[in-house]
């Protein structure tokens, strides 16, 4: 398993697709803090003023989800608001990962 990104961390939300055609990815304007006056919708509850995104890749979907589990758990203590993921519609993976029945 790999987190692909520099110190395993993406600030603020992405989604698939830009504006522009050479950017396969752009910053996802409803969980941005910084864009909260801007953009048309945010997904951000009140007292939110940061998102990180960890993007895992693995060799196996067992891999995968055993690395966000512990990742979960790591994450879930005090000043945390939320843990959610997305699926981009399929287009990063075929596989979507549901969060709750990992921590059964």
């Amino acid at each position: 398993v790999i987190l692909p990104f520099p110190d395993g961390v993406v600030r603020s939300g992405s989604k698939v697709g830009s504006q522009y055609k050479a950017l396969p990815a752009s910053t996802n304007e409803a969980y941005c803090p910084t864009l909260r006056g801007f953009a048309p919708k945010t997904e951000l509850p009140d007292g939110v003023n940061c998102v990180l995104e960890i993007v895992i890749d693995g060799l196996d979907l067992k891999a995968v989800e055993d690395s966000t589990r512990l990742g979960m758990q790591a994450a879930a203590r005090g000043g945390i608001k939320q843990i959610s993921a997305g699926n981009y519609g399929g287009n990063l993976g075929k596989f979507h990962i549901h969060l709750h029945s990992l921590l059964k």
